[in-house]
């Protein structure tokens, strides 16, 4: 079964897909015609660039390491949100969504693990 089938199983996900760091459209399921499944492949590979460049410029200003990746990020609105990990995009009905359940599929399906603060002997305990 593919990445999107199985993020398209998670409650008030609408669409998912996977997008190239180019804004290309790997893969995608759910209730956006082809243009507009393309345009927020697009669009999302456009946001996570632009987040990894003020990734990059936060570890600049503050002389710290740690800023220059982007994992993913969201942004909502009052009915629907989108949600980026990687390479992957999940549009979602706000209200219905789990977001913690939403991140930790997404993370899974794609094989990373989050930057996170880490102490001794944890994952990224060197970053920062």
């Amino acid at each position: 079964m593919s990445r999107t089938s199985e993020l398209m199983k998670l409650p008030g996900t609408v669409a998912a897909g996977l997008f190239s760091r180019k804004g290309f459209l790997e893969e995608f399921e759910g209730k956006l015609t082809q243009v507009e499944a393309e345009e927020m492949a697009g669009l999302c590979a456009a946001i996570t660039l632009t987040m990894e460049m003020q990734g990059r410029l936060l570890g600049r200003l503050a002389d710290q390491s740690g800023w220059d990746g982007c994992y993913g990020w969201v942004t909502w609105g009052p009915e629907m949100s989108i949600v980026t990990i990687h390479d992957s995009l999940c549009v979602v009905q706000g209200r219905q969504a789990s977001f913690n359940q939403l991140v930790k599929a997404m993370t899974e399906s794609a094989g990373t693990e989050p930057v996170k603060p880490g102490g001794k002997g944890e994952p990224n305990a060197d970053i920062g």
